[in-house]
């Protein structure tokens, strides 16, 4: 699997009550419940680990080992919240855990120069994709990790600012605090480039 393959659709209409009521059977021990979370939100899972660690190998055997641990965990989940972000969590909490283990986490920086990046639509990453790589890596060097994280869900994997939220264990006013002060950082160490000529 690599970042750029044709991506599966993570949300359908009715997704989030589907998650649920899927979540719900694979608790109870019905394996293909599990089998049909898994189809459904694996690429996006790898995506967000991959982005972590920007190595394929590690990404996939990271992505293994998030959806063993939420097979493990599926009796703890309440419906109540959304399965992707119950996911996400897990995610985000396996790839700290291999940081602290020693393991490379490629930095912020190197995942945004991804050419997936220069794809996206929206005009606030429009800082990002006419810059040059040396000017982009200092720029997001002076982004806390919270800011960096909160640019990636928003700019690479496109979630909304609630969704943002509900991933990160936030306020969605807060999230939108981070993300325009990480843009406004962005915007003052970024030259444009009609002030370049």
């Amino acid at each position: 699997m690599a970042p750029n393959d044709p991506l599966p659709e993570t949300v359908t209409p009715g997704g989030k009550e589907e998650d649920a009521a899927l979540a719900v059977r694979a608790s109870q021990g019905d394996p293909a419940a599990f089998g049909q979370l898994y189809d459904r939100h694996v690429s996006a899972v790898y995506r967000y680990v991959y982005y972590r660690v920007r190595d394929d190998a590690e990404a996939e055997d990271l992505t293994s080992d998030v959806f063993m641990k939420a097979l493990r965990a599926i009796p703890r989940y309440e419906p109540r919240q959304a399965f992707l972000a119950w996911l996400y969590r897990i995610a985000r909490n396996a790839v700290i855990d291999h940081v602290r283990r020693g393991a490379r986490q490629v930095s912020f920086e190197d995942a945004l120069l991804h050419p997936e990046v220069h794809n996206a639509i929206d005009p606030d990453l429009e800082v990002l994709a006419g810059s040059d790589k040396a000017t982009l890596r200092t720029a997001l060097g002076q982004l806390t990790p919270l800011q960096q994280e909160v640019i990636v869900l928003r700019f690479l994997e496109g979630y909304s600012t609630d969704e943002i939220a509900r991933l990160i264990g936030k306020r969605e006013g807060t999230v939108r605090g981070i993300q325009f002060r990480a843009l406004g950082a962005l915007r003052q160490l970024i030259p444009s480039r009609e002030a370049l000529g």
